[in-house]
Formats: C-alpha cells, sequence, structure tokens
C-alpha cells in the first residue's frame, strides 16, 4: 500500500513537472509571438509614441538608405529626409528618440546595418551628455536635469537587454496600453516621415551664455567615448563615413562641450558641425525653435537640412548618388507629395 502511495506521488510530481514545462514552454511561444506581430518595432511606429522614431527604420526598403542619422529628440527635430531628398537626391532615416544616449544608439545602428547599407551615418552630438547635468562652474544657468533614458534597450545586464531586445512585449506594452486608451493617436504618419517629427510650432527665444566663447573643457563622459569608439569601429568595419553634427539647442548645449566634441572629432578624422557656432549659419531665435530654445521647429530644421545636404555633396564628394531621376525611388517623390499635403506645408 505505501509503495503504490510512493508510486502515485511520483507519478504527480512527474505530471505536475510536465505540466510546468508545457506550461513554461507555451509561455514563451505566446510571448515569441505577440513580440512578432502585436508588440513588434513595426507596429510600434503606427501610432504615437517615443518609440515611433527610433524604429521607424524597419519600415525602409531593404538596402534602400544612403545616410542614417542617429541620436536624441534633437537629431529628429532637426533633419527632414524628404527634405534631403527633394534638394540633394539621397535617400535617409532617422533612428532618434527622447534622451537616446550612445549605448543605445550603437545598439540601433547594429541593427539596422541587418537590412541597410548607408554610405554615410550621422550622430547627434547632444545625446554624448544625455542623463548629465550642465557644469555649473562653467555655465551660469542651466534647466537640464539628471535623466534616464526613455528606451530599456540596453541595460547594465546583458540578460535583461537579450530579454528585452528579443521579446519586445517587454519594450512596449507600456505604450501599446496608452495606444488602446488613446485610440486616436493611430495613423501611419510615421510611414512617410522616414523618422522625422514635424513640428512648425513658433516660441520665440533669445540667446544665452551656454555659448559664450571658453577654452575650457567638458569632458565626454565615459559610457559616451566607449561607445562612440565601439560606433566607429562599427562603421570602418562596414566601410561607412561618420559624420556629428549638434543642431541649435539653447538649454543643454555649451561652448566646453563643443571643445571636447571637437577634439573628439579630430582626433578620430570625423567631421563636425556644430550650428550653434558656426559662422556662415544664423539661429533666428524669433521663429526657429519650437520649445524656447531646446529644439528647433520645422522652419529650423528646413535651414539645417540645406546645410548638411550642402556640406555632404561638397565634402563627401562621389559618396551617394543623387536618386531623384531613378525610377526605383520614385516612392520618395510620393513621400514628399504626401509630406506636403499632409502637414499643408505651402513653401517646402
Amino acid at each position: 500500500m505505501r509503495e503504490n502511495k510512493k508510486e502515485k506521488s511520483k507519478n504527480s510530481i512527474g505530471i505536475n513537472i510536465i505540466k510546468l514545462v508545457s506550461f513554461g514552454l507555451v509561455f514563451v511561444m505566446l510571448l515569441e509571438i505577440l513580440s512578432a506581430t502585436v508588440f513588434s518595432k513595426s507596429n510600434a511606429t503606427t501610432f504615437k509614441n517615443n518609440f515611433m522614431n527610433a524604429y521607424n527604420y524597419v519600415n525602409e526598403v531593404e538596402d534602400s538608405i544612403d545616410i542614417v542619422a542617429l541620436g536624441n529628440s534633437n537629431m529628429y527635430s532637426a533633419l527632414c529626409p524628404l527634405k534631403l531628398w527633394d534638394e540633394q537626391g539621397y535617400t535617409s532615416t532617422i533612428i532618434a528618440s527622447p534622451r537616446q544616449t550612445a549605448a543605445i544608439t550603437s545598439t540601433l545602428l547594429e541593427d539596422v546595418l541587418k537590412t541597410q547599407s548607408p554610405k554615410l551615418v550621422i550622430l547627434e552630438a547632444d545625446m554624448f551628455y544625455e542623463g548629465v547635468e550642465l557644469n555649473e562652474n562653467i555655465v551660469d544657468e542651466s534647466s537640464s536635469k539628471k535623466r534616464l533614458p526613455v528606451i530599456p534597450y540596453i541595460t547594465d545586464d546583458k540578460i535583461t537587454t537579450d530579454i528585452q531586445n528579443r521579446l519586445t512585449v517587454f519594450l512596449l506594452h507600456d505604450q501599446w496600453k496608452n495606444m488602446i486608451a488613446n485610440p486616436a493617436n493611430i495613423g501611419d504618419d510615421a510611414m512617410f516621415n522616414h523618422g522625422y517629427f514635424f513640428n512648425n510650432e513658433i516660441k520665440e527665444t533669445s540667446p544665452n551664455s551656454n555659448m559664450d566663447y571658453t577654452q575650457q573643457i567638458e569632458l565626454l563622459p565615459d559610457e559616451a567615448t566607449l561607445y562612440m569608439n565601439k560606433i566607429i569601429d562599427i562603421c570602418s568595419k562596414e566601410n561607412i563615413k561618420l559624420m556629428l553634427i549638434n543642431s541649435p539647442s539653447l538649454n543643454t548645449w555649451t561652448y566646453a562641450r563643443h571643445n571636447a566634441v571637437e577634439q573628439f572629432a579630430k582626433d578620430n578624422g570625423i567631421y563636425y558641425l556644430d550650428f550653434n557656432v558656426l559662422e556662415d549659419y544664423e539661429i533666428e531665435y524669433d521663429k526657429e525653435f519650437r520649445d524656447k530654445g531646446i529644439h528647433v521647429n520645422y522652419y529650423g530644421s528646413s535651414k539645417i537640412t540645406a546645410y548638411v545636404g550642402n556640406y555632404i555633396t561638397e565634402n563627401y564628394q562621389g559618396l551617394i548618388d543623387d536618386k531623384r531621376e531613378n525610377a526605383d525611388f520614385s516612392a520618395w517623390n510620393d513621400d514628399r507629395d504626401r509630406f506636403i499635403e499632409y502637414y499643408r506645408i505651402e513653401n517646402f
């Protein structure tokens, strides 16, 4: 009798283990399916959220992009791919998100290179100091606060990072809940924007002391240097040219930070454009910002895009072909026309 009870107990334990393992397998399969469908990066670009611009590149036609531009919100505000197409015939995509760091950017760059073979990568240098408060010994006024990345795409723990990268349900579930709660936010405008964030609001502002000339240098944070060196290695291995820019930003950028990036660029043979100090670029404080000097609006981005386009043509001669007459890229003309119509732009 006791032996029968022991045998039944063993069988019961075995059955429970099988049930537990089966449940685990089904659960993981369900997460895989949700990550590949409902919570995919592609679906993240179809509604208004912080990931819309960062993951828009998943919608680009494979091997169709000449220029990949990455960085924080300054980047998706400053460069307009459809202006770059209309004026230069270059195809480009923006991979940017609020408070995006060099670490996140490195991961996103590796991901986009799985489907694209760009000739040029442009980085917004403001992201190097994400999460770093302005040095009050160098700059008198500061509105910056210590901030953490919005996208938990890379973490200090490799297992956590791998899980989030593999199972995007963990990455996007909060955004999905927000979408369900706000169905009016659903739309497909991200597709033809190619990662650009359109905003034509005007908030008049004025310069401050942040960009007053100084010889002081606010060194790049160790993490930024670490991941920038990684990005440089990636671009070198893939034979991709690298370029750094700083769009006009009155609240987070300083001359001491400019000095640090300028030296880093010189040391690594990288072209660097800082629109905060360029002698042949005039910032119009009365009409080019949308939020009191942090980000440029559409009018500011139009000027910056035109400048960057001409700079690329002059300094990277023969690197990128003008594709405006190439029938294989006619969809870009359709995107441009839709962009103009959607945002009711009178003078494109």
